[in-house]
């Protein structure tokens, strides 16, 4: 008996597509065929169960033209890959950051889970990608986040091998993570049980190959050093004499690094601690005056203590780079990379005149300070610090309203802080206020109210993270996470953070130190920062720097002007150029006082003077005052002191103390033209101490109305 000869599928949906009213030739049958899963003869079709399948594979093409696209631009972590039929396979693309700021990205891609499918599906189904568009976006965070912890142990290895990898190779370090990063992005790991185990033995090779491109690329980056370092380091001529020893101490806040420092110097028979800030050169001064030694102070604007002393504490902008010492501590070294301050850093890294430097700060340094050393041709010991009481974050949010005495409140702008001083006080707390637009001796007496106990609650902006003694300060709150950086809002970076929580549970005060949020969306940010990725070294390596009196007098000579704007507008050229080492501190800034100091018939080392002085330049009230005080001494006037009143508004006084404090920084310059200094320091004082006033009182008053009322209401 004969077979029977089965019918082609293909000829069914021929049939039922024309039943349907369609033309076959506009119809992919062989597509058709897939989508419905039947077999290649002998299938039954039904023409409802065809006319389903149109549509979804219509959907489909159309989901695949333009929703897709706009998916991947809502949700740039979701991966798709489209077959010829337009079937959709979906993956989450996660990075996980090895270094900071998104350098050495792991990239691992990880199957979504059912639920994420499930929101895909539909969306594909109805071609809308905005359809539970937050749910989906919650549910890929939810996979980065899972997939992060699940590799935390390895990741932290990793890291650690890196950090290991990044010490090794020291100055060499750009050249490291730039082959790292390059292999990095072209390899992608798939998620699964095997790859916690195999990612470190994975990377091995690609690390040792890292290690070998920085070596192989050594030789030649000291060869391009030694050209374009030549003459900046030649000029340093006292310190290029003394063969010096330099000490990196390395390690976070609260490690003991700048204290193991300080023991050094006191040890010596003469020496210089060089501050980043006015504040913590003045209580070094003090601490060294305690310790009985002959000590002295330098700001900008002052001199205090011994004459002829043996041991200085200096800003580092006064650094003296011509008498030498046996000792000098450099601190914050990583300001290296400040674009506004850093030129001073570098100066002093180069140039002072010491037989041991004793460098401190944190890891990211290390490049930059291996790098300045080779070039010098100076021996570096680096000498690792670690933590000396563990910080703690709380996994529940800390509002205002249950901050308790001990804490410190940190925000990110002068109005953010007084925000929250004004919540505080409401609440019966005694509150010291410190930010960056309160001047010294105000900053120093709030720490004093709050070590004393005369104030139980600390508010600040990260103007705290820069060593201020504070004493008794047992936990960190942060009031925000994002702060603005004179050019837009942005995220803290992880090293700002761990800085400003570093602060937390001071050695010797308490075992442990806690870091906590006002709010809950702020926790996971800082628990990023306190246990991920650590700070790489800065991407663009070049040291900042800013001409000296020399090399503005010699350029002014060579071009035969007296113009400043023309001067360093030349010098910015002839240093700038391609592949040097150096970059310009705050160029823009000086090119704009400039061109204002230009206007004053001044000798051009007396134009560079006013262009430095350490003025507000977004203050248009200030800029102006700086371009009076340039004609008043073009014209051989003698300038008075500020008329100031004791009944401003807390920024006018505010105002008034930079002002004078200006004011003095150039009588130090010019002493015949700024003669009223016992009449500004006087008003400065006054202005100070009106803050001052307006800070405890406001710290007090409201808080003892609030608890009358609430004793009369018993």
């Amino acid at each position: 008996m004969a077979r029977k000869r089965l019918h082609p599928t293909s000829e069914s949906l021929i049939e039922a597509v024309a039943r349907l009213g369609l033309s076959p030739k506009s119809v992919d049958l062989e597509a058709l065929r897939a989508h419905l899963e039947l077999p290649e003869f002998g299938a039954a079709v039904e023409d409802e169960r065809v006319a389903r399948a149109l549509r979804e594979m219509r959907a489909a093409r159309a989901f695949a033209e333009t929703g897709i696209p706009a998916l991947r631009q809502a949700v740039p972590a979701l991966k798709a890959t489209v077959t010829k039929d337009h079937a959709v396979t979906w993956s989450i693309r996660v990075g996980i950051p090895l270094l900071e700021a998104g350098r050495m990205d792991l990239r691992v891609e990880v199957a979504p889970d059912a639920a994420t499918t499930g929101i895909l599906d539909g969306m594909a189904a109805r071609n809308d990608p905005t359809r539970r568009l937050d749910e989906l976006r919650a549910a890929v965070a939810e996979t980065a986040a899972e997939t992060t912890r699940a590799l935390r142990k390895p990741i932290d290895r990793l890291r650690s091998q890196i950090l290991a990898d990044l010490r090794e190779v020291g100055a060499d370090a750009a050249a490291y993570l730039d082959h790292m990063d390059r292999s990095l992005r072209s390899r992608q790991f798939r998620f699964g049980p095997r790859l916690a185990r195999s990612l470190s033995d994975a990377l091995t090779p690609v690390r040792q190959r890292a290690k070998a491109v920085a070596r192989e690329g050594s030789r030649l980056r000291r060869l391009r050093d030694q050209v374009g370092f030549g003459a900046y380091i030649e000029k340093f001529s006292v310190a290029r004499r003394l063969n010096r020893r330099i000490l990196f101490h390395m390690g976070p806040t609260n490690s003991g690094k700048t204290y193991a420092a300080l023991q050094i110097l006191t040890a010596a028979s003469t020496g210089a601690y060089l501050a980043p800030l006015r504040l913590l050169a003045l209580e070094n001064y003090e601490a060294l005056r305690e310790r009985g030694l002959r000590a002295g102070m330098v700001t900008g604007e002052e001199v205090l203590g011994e004459p002829d002393p043996t041991h200085t504490a200096r800003t580092i902008e006064t650094a003296d780079l011509t008498r030498p010492i046996d000792v000098a501590v450099i601190d914050e070294i990583q300001m290296l990379s400040d674009p506004d301050r850093g030129w001073a850093w570098t100066n002093a890294l180069f140039g002072v005149p010491a037989k041991t430097v004793i460098v401190c700060g944190s890891d990211d340094a290390l490049s930059s300070v291996r790098r300045a050393a080779e070039a010098a041709n100076e021996s570096l010991e680096v000498i690792t610090f670690e933590r000396k009481s563990p910080l703690v974050l709380l996994d529940e949010a800390v509002p205002l309203e249950k901050v308790e005495p001990g804490d410190a409140v940190v925000a990110f702008s002068r109005r953010a802080v007084h925000e929250n001083r004004e919540i505080l006080v409401a609440r019966g707390h005694r509150v010291a206020t410190i930010y960056g637009a309160l001047s010294p001796e105000v900053r120093r007496a709030e720490a004093a109210r709050f070590r004393s106990g005369e104030a139980n609650v600390l508010v600040t902006t990260d103007a705290i993270g820069m060593g201020l003694n504070l004493g008794p300060l047992k936990r960190i709150v942060f009031s925000a996470v994002r702060k603005w950086d004179g050019v837009a809002e942005r995220a803290l970076t992880n090293s700002e953070i761990r800085q400003i929580a570093g602060r937390a549970g001071r050695y010797g005060h308490h075992e442990v130190g806690y870091v906590a949020a006002t709010e809950e969306t702020a926790i996971e940010p800082i628990r990023v920062a306190l246990a991920g990725a650590p700070t790489a070294p800065a991407a663009d390596t070049r040291f900042y720097v800013r001409p000296d009196l020399t090399a503005i007098r010699s350029v002014s000579e060579e071009m035969r002007t007296n113009s400043l704007y023309e001067v360093m507008t030349h010098f910015a050229r002839a240093t700038f150029y391609a592949g040097s080492p150096f970059q310009p501190s705050a160029l823009e800034e000086v090119l704009d006082i400039a061109r204002t100091i230009d206007r004053a018939r001044l000798p051009i080392e007396e134009k560079f003077a006013f262009s430095v002085c350490p003025i507000n330049r977004r203050d248009e009230i200030a800029m102006g005052m700086l371009e009076r005080w340039s004609q008043a001494r073009a014209a051989g006037a003698t300038v008075p002191a500020l008329r100031a009143s004791l009944v401003g508004e807390l920024d006018y006084q505010e105002r008034t103390v930079k002002l004078a404090s200006a004011y003095l920084w150039l009588s130090r310059r010019f002493p015949d033209t700024f003669d009223d200094v016992e009449a500004i320091r006087h008003m400065r004082r006054r202005a100070n101490d009106a803050i001052e006033h307006h800070l405890r009182e406001t710290a007090t008053r409201k808080a003892e109305r609030r608890t009358r009322r609430s004793a009369g209401s018993r």
